[in-house]
């Protein structure tokens, strides 16, 4: 593998990708610096924020790259989104053959660029505007009240382990 890519709206997912990096001695580039940096073709594992469904810079990572694994950062402590359902679907696999992760991330709403504070505002609102059903629903209402940190050097064991293997 030659590099981690990775892109980060409010900075877990670069905190995971540094961390990765200095477990596997694997360089970490953020994707604008990786495009200078990443041959195109080069074997890379991708990580990426969840934004709406969606891992952020995958698309365009995959038109540059070969893909062969993917962390999918949130701030569920589940994992959600459209890749990690289709990773569930496929036993831990994308279509493309990319081993899929979910990395529990966090939430810094005084972050967030300004498109992405308007677009969280109804999503807020929905999720803290009626009393928490469980102790985890208390937890995202909090989160996304007042933000969270989850990232977890022990949350990549499975990565590395991965990485090992393959």
């Amino acid at each position: 593998m030659k590099a981690i890519v990775y892109t980060s709206q409010t900075g877990f997912t670069k905190r995971y990708a540094e961390l990765l990096s200095e477990a596997t001695g694997v360089p970490a580039w953020s994707a604008k610096e990786a495009a200078k940096q990443v041959p195109a073709h080069s074997e890379i594992f991708y990580m990426g924020c969840l934004v709406a469904g969606a891992v952020k810079g995958l698309d365009t990572a995959i038109e540059r790259y070969v893909i062969r694994g993917v962390a999918i950062v949130g701030m569920n402590p589940t994992g959600n989104g459209d890749l990690w359902t289709e990773a569930k679907i496929n036993g831990g696999f994308s279509d493309h053959g990319a081993r899929i992760f979910y990395l529990r991330g966090g939430y810094a709403p005084e972050k967030l660029p300004g498109p992405y504070k308007l677009m969280m505002a109804p999503m807020t609102k929905a999720v803290t505007g009626h009393p928490p059903k469980d102790e985890n629903e208390a937890a995202m209402q909090e989160a996304f009240r007042h933000g969270g940190d989850w990232v977890d050097e022990g949350a990549l064991a499975p990565v590395l382990a991965w990485l090992e293997g393959s």
